[in-house]
């Protein structure tokens, strides 16, 4: 992993999207800054480590919703489908990609990331949204771990031999554009049966995004309030 806070190498990305390189800070809400002035397509990106902590791939892309929140916020679903394949399309054919619900990424049941979302301050359930960011953090590597083994909960792509983390955001950004133009012809609920069936736990996921197990159903919007996933400083090791 990367000891610098230098681009690794651009991105190769088809349009909408446009790529901005974060060098320093959080590229969740430097997306989120960016979003009114550029809107649907930008993306934004980092990838660095820290002496005392896991290293990171985070990317964040905005998205312009033409419907009201309350269905807009499926899209969630659909960036972590895309995000789910564009792992598996980088890793071993034989590792298993998961997920907890709603936004925890798992590696053979191991924590690699997740995603969190963003919408624009103040917008109503049914009211459209002027933007809303997509956001993931990755674990990059943990080299800064003193004994190997001793956070068996989690993973990271350097143990896994992601030889090139970029690809994951180019992959993802293809994958995202496909699942909206599946959801254009098909609809929400094959994808929502397609993110139901990758889950931790059984269950089924409503056109909106909330989850039907065995404890009730579990409102996406609350869910992703939580976050459990991730710590003050990222992914939970």
């Amino acid at each position: 992993m990367r000891c610098d806070l230098s681009q690794p190498r651009a991105l190769v990305l088809p349009p909408p999207y446009t790529a901005h390189w974060l060098a320093r800070g959080d590229a969740f809400v430097q997306a989120g800054a960016l979003a009114p002035e550029q809107g649907a397509g930008t993306l934004v990106w980092h990838m660095g480590q820290t002496l005392d902590a896991a290293g990171r791939l985070d990317f964040a892309v905005v998205l312009e919703p033409e419907t009201p929140l309350a269905d807009a916020r499926g899209a969630f679903i659909l960036g972590m489908l895309a995000l789910g394949d564009a792992i598996a399309a980088h890793c071993p054919p034989e590792r298993a990609v998961g997920f907890g619900y709603p936004s925890e990424l798992l590696l053979d049941a191991g924590r690699l990331g997740g995603a969190r979302l963003a919408v624009a301050p103040q917008t109503d359930e049914d009211a459209v949204p002027d933007w809303m960011v997509f956001g993931v953090e990755l674990i990059a590597d943990r080299d800064h771990l003193s004994a190997p083994g001793s956070e068996p909960g989690s993973v990271s792509l350097k143990e896994e031999d992601f030889e090139d983390p970029a690809a994951i955001i180019e992959s993802f950004a293809a994958y995202l554009m496909l699942n909206f133009d599946r959801l254009a012809h098909g609809g929400m609920a094959p994808l929502a049966a397609r993110f139901a069936s990758r889950l931790s736990k059984a269950g089924t996921v409503t056109d909106a995004g909330d989850f039907n197990g065995a404890e009730g159903i579990q409102p996406l919007r609350d869910a992703l309030a939580k976050s459990a996933w991730r710590g003050a400083a990222g992914p939970a090791l």
